[in-house]
């Protein structure tokens, strides 16, 4: 006889084995379920991340955080950088080291932060690792993945990076292991402050920029931060390369063998732009400033209120150097300089083909604006005698810009014994020709040209003014009878 009890402890123990083991196996096939969810959510992570980084900054740009991943697990704040148009290649390439001592030693240390912080931090790891896992296996290279130094809860002890990294040399040393051909610049007998001292990031991101050759700024702001030349870029007129902000096409930002670091010799480097200017080159005849290839003698680099580009407006500028050239203008005759002519209406300021800087010889030169003498006065007896042999250009205490008073300036060609009252000779009782008689004709000084002869030419013989020959109707002129009292001899 079977024992009842034994047969009812028998199934339920057999009942209670087999609902332990399905739960087991509920249990594994769970956590199946979530280990394929999450390898499923990793790799799906690793497509959109790829997908997205590569779309939208490029599969070059993709590689370079995947393969800094462990530096960037850290310094997250420098994953936009790769971003930039300009990344600096060791910082591409993960060459960190190659500027930068690593980070050797490890404390124990208590990190308290938010939540928010150990997000992001975490977001970052679990964004860029399966970035860097893709890249090792479809481009073979395979990416040294740090997992140290995530984000923590508040109070929890991890292992960190204790101790700062530094430059593995001095800055001004360091970046000339790659950059050697900037080394013998530092001979150059006129250097950028920076760049002498060896401050190159100053002036240059050591990681990425925005802008070329890894500045900081923009080029038509990082040399304002400096070199304060506002109130020149107010002024009326803009050296179009500094309106633009390309300093450099004009400077060298390191050093140079020109005075103000300039790329070339002065002349040669406003030639560049100024092509018709260097045309004059070879002239005869050139101003001493632009000779000696001293351009800034007059003109301003970078703005002026006078153009063209000018240090100060005409004459002004040309006193400077020709302080008795003021004196004859300030004389009772001069030519109307400040009111409607300048220096340059006369005189080329660089070069010309004929001495005194004018662009046309002789009195041809003084036709091109008293055209209306040149008929008269090339066919006249005075056609070989130079307008400057009476005249002064600038000015004079004798009007019209004479040379010498009149008549001592016609009788220093017109012999005086022959035509001056004052002669001791024979002809001591010719007619006078001095001021201090009145010519009632012209109402004023008696001279040569008042009444009697035009020094430019005329169609009557011995350039008289008004008849063929002297007697009769050229005496008359002044020595008439007539019916009203002058102030002359009555024949």
């Amino acid at each position: 006889m079977i024992d009842p009890e034994v047969v009812v402890d028998d199934v339920y123990d057999d009942d209670t084995e087999a609902e332990e083991g399905s739960h087991q196996r509920d249990k594994r096939r769970w956590g199946l379920l979530i280990a394929a969810l999450i390898l499923l959510l990793l790799l799906l992570c690793c497509i959109v991340t790829t997908a997205t980084e590569w779309v939208t900054r490029g599969p070059e740009q993709a590689r370079f955080i995947a393969r800094n991943i462990e530096c960037l697990q850290c310094h997250t704040e420098l994953i936009p950088e790769y971003r930039r148009e300009v990344v600096h290649n060791p910082f591409a390439l993960k060459e960190c080291t190659a500027c930068h001592t690593p980070h050797g030693k490890k404390v124990s240390v208590t990190v308290s932060s938010g939540g928010g912080t150990v997000w992001r931090r975490y977001s970052t790891i679990l964004r860029w690792l399966p970035l860097n896992w893709w890249f090792s296996l479809s481009s073979g290279r395979a990416g040294k993945v740090g997992t140290t130094a995530g984000g923590t809860t508040a109070g929890k002890s991890v292992q960190a990076k204790g101790e700062k990294s530094v430059l593995v040399m001095p800055e001004d040393e360091l970046c000339f292991l790659c950059h050697g051909d900037m080394g013998s610049k530092l001979s150059d007998p006129y250097q950028h402050q920076p760049f002498m001292s060896g401050r190159c990031t100053n002036c240059h991101d050591p990681h990425a920029s925005d802008y070329t050759a890894l500045i900081k700024q923009a080029p038509d702001k990082i040399c304002l931060t400096c070199h304060p030349i506002g109130e020149e870029l107010a002024r009326a007129q803009m050296h179009p390369p500094v309106a633009e902000g390309w300093c450099i096409d004009c400077h060298d930002p390191h050093a140079s063998k020109y005075k103000g670091i300039l790329e070339a010799a002065q002349k040669d480097l406003c030639y560049r732009c100024h092509p018709s200017v260097a045309m004059l080159d070879g002239m005869p005849a050139q101003h001493a400033p632009f000779q000696n290839g001293a351009c800034t003698d007059c003109h301003e680099a970078h703005g002026s209120n006078y153009t063209p580009l000018l240090d100060a407006a005409q004459p002004t500028l040309c006193y400077k150097c020709h302080p008795a050239i003021k004196n004859q203008f300030a004389a009772s005759s001069h030519h109307p300089v400040e009111v409607n002519l300048t220096c340059s209406s006369c005189h080329d300021p660089h070069a010309a083909q004929y001495s005194g800087l004018i662009n046309a010889r002789n009195n041809d030169f003084c036709y091109q604006c008293h055209n209306q003498v040149s008929v008269s006065y090339d066919a006249s007896r005075h056609f070989n005698t130079l307008c400057i042999r009476c005249h002064s250009p600038h000015g004079s205490g004798n009007a019209p810009l004479l040379r010498n008073s009149n008549p001592d300036l016609c009788l220093e060609c017109h012999d005086p014994e022959h035509f001056d009252e004052s002669s001791s000779t024979r002809y001591r009782n010719t007619h006078p020709v001095r001021p201090v008689h009145y010519d009632p004709n012209a109402r004023k000084g008696l001279t040569c040209t008042t009444s009697c002869h035009d020094p430019h030419g005329t169609q009557y013989v011995a350039m008289l003014r008004y008849f063929d020959i002297w007697e009769d109707g050229g005496c008359l002129m002044c020595h008439a009878v007539k019916g009203r009292p002058i102030v002359a001899i009555d024949y």
